[in-house]
């Protein structure tokens, strides 16, 4: 069916998981939203038919605050130590309280 769909400029280079299936649960605008098809090396798709307002600049959260590691590690059938550890050099950090 027809749907709008984002390009996220993160994938596996940076430490996203490439085996992270479509589901994988991500935040845009802070609404929840899914992965879409495979993750490639510099992007991945999500989908945005939740996130009306969403369009270039819209902030993507895969990981972190309104999203536990936890949760995406277990979409991805893996373990948030392995997410946390594969992030690249390239990727900011952001630490909150």
């Amino acid at each position: 069916h027809a749907m709008r769909v984002g390009v996220v400029a993160c994938g596996y280079a940076d430490g996203y998981p490439r085996h992270a299936l479509t589901g994988t649960p991500v935040l845009v605008d802070g609404r929840p939203s899914r992965t879409l098809g495979r993750v490639s090396m510099d992007m991945l798709c999500v989908d945005l038919s939740a996130c009306d307002d969403a369009g270039v600049g819209s902030p993507v959260v895969l990981w972190g605050e309104g999203l536990p590691v936890d949760a995406v590690a277990a979409a991805a059938g893996t373990s948030s130590y392995e997410l946390m550890c594969a992030l690249a050099a390239r990727v900011p950090v952001v630490e909150t309280d």
